[in-house]
């Protein structure tokens, strides 16, 4: 029993002071202000008023805010039960996992740092604030999103810890720009560097999202908006050499390398069409990671069935990818696990019946 209450109240300590208890509740793991810009109702700027969508690879979950109007759901989802919208929650926004100092912490670097998203060039530009602030506001995205194990990706403990006491060591309720002068005598800090390209207005004429790419952790890479933000601990983009990242290797080693002891941060203009390619190719990388994973789960039902041989006939599997895919669900039901078995259920019993 004591141990139980041990662990109950360690858990409710502040991930990021480890020290007070986290009493704050809907934290956003990433910042309001670059969440609205991907999630949000078309025209609808204020909190709650999302509406998203999050893609595994055997399962799509969607989320809405209280201020979502009742026809947009319905346009989305038809009918939702009373369970359904009070179990609905967003999930990356997060209760208990902060006290209300360290919340307000963050919330500065996240003021400052939101001033910059109106700039924007038609070439590289500085971003107006320090390379330093920049790095602390993208290494707390970085952070949060692994601590909160909803945002696709985890770094390692040790990696955890250094931004952790990076962050909890700079970051003041009154922050000044003094303060990052402590970057370059941290030992947490050393090595630490970032790339960021931007395609400024592409979300005017496309959809955007957040996703972590998979496949890389030196360095980490993070699309979210119109940025996409490469995180090293170690200042090596090597990886890159090997991959042409849907397109775009030579502009992720002409992007300038934003340092912890830089005094601008440097933003890389990436043209709408290069970034179009790129989310085009992410897309279909992403479409076949999933279309694979369906179709290795067909093959085991197809072998614990009694079917002859170790996979599913491709047209069965097609007429599975058709039914899934229709046209005809609302999109909130759709692609969802319990329409994979469904959709699974109703092709199949065609088959089993003749």
């Amino acid at each position: 029993m004591n141990q139980l209450i041990v662990k109950n109240i360690m858990d409710r300590i502040c991930k990021l002071c480890n020290n007070h208890i986290a009493d704050k509740t809907g934290s956003h793991i990433v910042p309001h202000f670059l969440l609205k810009r991907i999630e949000n109702e078309e025209g609808k700027t204020g909190r709650g008023n999302e509406l998203g969508f999050v893609i595994k690879t055997g399962d799509t979950l969607s989320y809405f805010g209280r201020e979502v109007s009742p026809e947009k759901l319905e346009e989305v989802y038809g009918d939702l039960t009373d369970e359904e919208i009070s179990g609905n929650s967003h999930p990356l926004v997060i209760d208990h996992i902060f006290c209300s100092e360290c919340e307000r912490k963050l919330g500065v670097i996240e003021d400052r740092y939101s001033r910059t998203i109106e700039k924007n060039s038609s070439e590289n530009y500085s971003s107006g604030v320090s390379s330093g602030l920049g790095l602390l506001f993208w290494a707390s995205v970085i952070w949060r999103l692994s601590i909160s194990g909803n945002g696709g990706m985890r770094l390692s403990d040790p990696q955890s810890e250094r931004l952790r006491e990076m962050l909890s060591t700079i970051l003041k309720t009154e922050f000044k720009e003094v303060d990052l002068t402590f970057l370059n005598k941290m030992k947490s800090a050393k090595g630490i560097t970032y790339k960021l390209l931007r395609s400024p207005d592409f979300s005017k004429s496309s959809p955007t999202f957040l996703h972590f790419y998979p496949d890389t952790k030196y360095p980490y890479a993070l699309i979210i908006w119109e940025y996409i933000l490469f995180f090293s601990f170690s200042d090596n983009y090597t990886h890159f050499l090997k991959d042409k990242f849907f397109g775009i290797q030579n502009q992720i080693f002409a992007a300038p390398t934003n340092k912890p002891a830089g005094d601008e941060e440097l933003i890389f203009f990436l043209p709408i069409d290069v970034m179009k390619r790129f989310n085009n190719g992410l897309i279909e990388f992403v479409k076949n990671i999933r279309v694979e994973s369906i179709f290795s789960k067909l093959d085991a039902l197809h072998v614990k069935l009694g079917g002859n041989g170790s996979s599913m006939p491709d047209i069965i599997k097609k007429e599975i990818m058709q039914e899934i895919t229709s046209d005809e669900k609302k999109i909130g039901r759709a692609q969802t696990a319990e329409d994979l078995a469904a959709s699974t259920i109703k092709v199949l019993q065609k088959y089993i019946r003749t």
